[in-house]
């Protein structure tokens, strides 16, 4: 989804002699490789037709300011044309102005670029003040002659470091040129805040005795006054930038600071929990901004949820299609049993399950032709690759471009559905906040806006029920789109499936990220779980939790109860359980040399061959007993549960009756059959039926494991 953008556009017609086109511009940009600059904005040689020129990108700004450029002031492009129009018209030496250009939505500025002629110059400033040059003695008397002249012109720039006075030999003498011109002071110059407007010309004292001694020569003031100002103005604005680098190592998001306690848990396969508390406020401080925003993001979701809740009630009658299955490369470690990629094929193929997601870690991206083999050998199924990330590519987004290309290179005509990123509201997952998070999908988005059009890029990847995390990460002003969301929603910590959280059961919270995808511009409404496990209990270190922990007879009943909800909802394209081999919580168990295929296994293959093809019809729900009914083929299939209470009813000794294993239940010798916590499958022929009836049934007040 493009927002729809509109452009001013001012710049000689030279520069663009076939028309201005915006896109066909910022992707010339974008692909140029002739950087001068980069930090905060980028500085690029770019030809324009004929003529060579300096183009700079601003960096774009946040929404606050976006407005404020908008309706109340100048942006920082428009301002740099037009001072450097006036300087030239004053007679100050400036690289020629050749227009700007500035992209606007409905209520803010989203770019801005300004483009100057190129200019040949010798060197910057900083050569004669850090005495780089044999003349440079004579150099800073011609500049303070320079500045000087500019002073008595009634301009005063803003910025006036070494890096914005470029410097040109001639036969005369030296030229200097003024550059990054969107800070000017316009109006009478007093000698006192001339000499001061040096101050960050130099920090050495010698140097800066030059340039008093100079300035006073040439106006007013005593060379005395000249030194004292000047040197007071130099402590002062070194006070200033010790503060800010102490407030930005304090408060900014910085990328590059090393989680040094990030590393990976090869028997939960997941990062090991960071124990450190003085790192993770640390983490917490460095994205105060971020978290600034993840609140405005819930606010503004709470205003939304009741409108777009109620537009997304449960809808019936999509085809069942929707079963996943999280499948590693194995890396056995200990005593697990390596089972090579013919044996996981073998099990999926099993299973019948059509939907596989594979995780590969870019933190391994040595070992990546691995992956890439046992992918190609699931040529016939539906592969998600989620790719994890880690702090030497989310630091490094030119090292992840490098590789994201390749990957996806690699897996064309295999793999058209990538999650980019994992689990980003957790910090041991390695991002310090969602801001961050954009900047790594925007690689992706870029490659596949560019190149690889034709994939489906999944984003959001919020663990759990998390309003505020799910919130922000749809809505933001980020120039990315989501082509599904994708989820990690456990509810393994409320216990069974249909336990309530803040109010939310499983229905509801899928309900509820739906709406919030729906009322989402960046998104589409696709939502994808992918992943959802409840880890075992007596399985440590194998399980990724030490509470919250069920026996394997309940993780049977959990799995099949979960799917069926989701089913419910009507609202997940598609939902994987994780995993298939893990100790700890899959449907596989390889420790000891054995290959253990669990209950949940068999329940999850009958819950796949069974439902498959169907449609949802209804949730018949009475407090705590539940009844979804399918229509597949000629039947109708009633998957029967209770989550609390026992209760019993009247089988018809016709009807098809099986458990969660596929085995017939026999009701002829006993017709009336217990609702439990273990799903029962009822099949019904399509003519003449009657809808289940829990009112029918007897309650037993007698609970059971749930």
């Amino acid at each position: 989804m493009n927002k729809e953008k509109s452009k001013n556009a001012h710049f000689i017609k030279e520069i663009f002699p076939n028309g201005f086109s915006l896109e066909s511009f910022e992707k010339e940009f974008t692909q140029n490789q002739n950087i001068i600059k980069k930090d905060r904005n980028i500085v690029k040689i770019l030809r324009l037709g004929e003529i060579e020129t300096v183009t700079k990108s601003f960096k774009t700004p946040n929404f606050i300011q976006g407005f404020i450029y908008k309706f109340f002031r100048k942006s920082k492009a428009r301002r740099s044309y037009e001072y450097s129009e006036l300087l030239n018209q004053k007679g100050i030496k400036t690289p020629e102005p050749l227009g700007y250009i500035e992209v606007f939505d409905r209520f803010r500025l989203l770019k801005s670029y300004y483009i100057s002629r190129k200019i040949g110059y010798d060197f910057t400033l900083n050569f004669a003040t850090d005495r780089k040059v044999e003349d440079f003695r004579e150099i800073l008397n011609s500049f303070i002659d320079f500045s000087y002249e500019v002073h008595k012109k009634n301009i005063m720039h803003l910025d006036y470091v070494v890096g914005n006075v470029c410097v040109k030999r001639t036969e005369r003498g030296y030229d200097f040129y003024l550059v990054d011109l969107n800070r000017l002071y316009r109006g009478i110059v007093s000698a006192k805040s001339g000499v001061q407007n040096l101050a960050r010309i130099s920090k050495d004292p010698e140097i800066i005795k030059i340039l008093a001694h100079e300035y006073a020569k040439r106006s007013s003031i005593s060379f005395k006054n000249s030194l004292k100002y000047l040197s007071q103005s130099v402590s002062r604005d070194l006070y200033r930038l010790k503060l800010k680098s102490f407030l930005k190592n304090l408060f900014r998001n910085d990328s590059k600071i090393p989680l040094t306690t990030y590393s990976w848990d090869y028997h939960s396969n997941q990062p090991h929990a960071i124990d450190s508390k003085k790192l993770k406020n640390k983490i917490s401080l460095l994205a105060w901004y971020s978290n600034l925003k993840i609140l405005l993001a819930t606010f503004y979701a709470l205003l939304l949820i009741p409108l777009f809740y109620l537009k997304n009630k449960e809808s019936y009658g999509k085809k069942i299609d929707s079963f996943g299955l999280c499948v590693n490369v194995e890396n056995p470690i200990e005593s697990q049993k390596l089972i090579n990629n013919d044996e996981l094929i073998e099990m999926i193929d099993e299973l019948s399950v059509d939907n596989i997601l594979v995780r590969i870690p870019l933190a391994d991206f040595e070992n990546i032709e691995k992956y890439f083999t046992f992918i190609k050998q699931l040529h016939h199924k539906n592969i998600l690759v989620c790719l994890l990330q880690d702090r030497d590519h989310i630091s490094n987004l030119n090292l992840l471009k490098e590789r994201l290309d390749f990957i996806f290179s690699s897996l064309d005509g295999f793999v058209n559905e990538f999650q980019i990123g994992n689990s980003i509201n957790r910090k041991k997952w390695a991002f310090l906040s969602v801001d961050e998070y954009f900047s790594f999908f925007k690689v992706a988005y870029d490659l596949k806006k560019n190149k690889f059009t034709k994939i489906k890029l999944l984003g959001g990847n919020i663990i759990d029920f998390d309003i505020p995390f799910f919130a922000r990460s749809v809505f933001h002003l980020k120039s990315i789109f989501y082509d599904g969301v994708a989820t990690q929603l456990y509810v393994d910590r409320r216990g069974n499936p249909e336990n309530f959280q803040f109010g939310f059961d499983t229905l509801a919270k899928i309900r509820t990220y739906a709406a919030l995808a729906n009322a989402s511009r960046n998104t589409s409404n696709d939502i994808y779980i992918t992943e959802v496990n409840w880890p075992l209990s007596n399985m440590a270190p194998w399980a990724p939790a030490k509470t919250y922990l069920i026996e394997e007879s309940l993780q049977s009943s959990y799995l099949v109860r979960y799917y069926l909800l989701m089913l419910a909802s009507g609202k997940v394209k598609k939902c994987f359980w994780h995993q298939l081999i893990a100790p700890g919580y899959g449907l596989v168990n390889n420790l000891n040399g054995q290959i253990i295929k669990r209950d949940a296994y068999y329940c999850f293959k009958h819950l796949v061959e069974s439902l498959t093809g169907g449609k949802t019809k209804k949730l018949i729900r009475e407090k705590n007993l539940f009844c979804l009914v399918i229509e597949k083929d000629d039947t109708i299939i009633e998957a029967i549960w209770s989550s609390d209470k026992k209760a019993s009813f009247k089988s018809n000794p016709n009807q098809k009756i099986c458990d969660m294993r596929g085995k017939i239940i026999d009701t002829k010798n006993s017709p009336v059959l217990n609702i439990t916590g273990e799903v029962v499958y009822i099949e019904k022929l399509k003519t003449g039926y009657q809808e289940f009836n829990f009112k029918e049934t007897s309650k037993v007040s007698a609970g059971f494991p749930h």
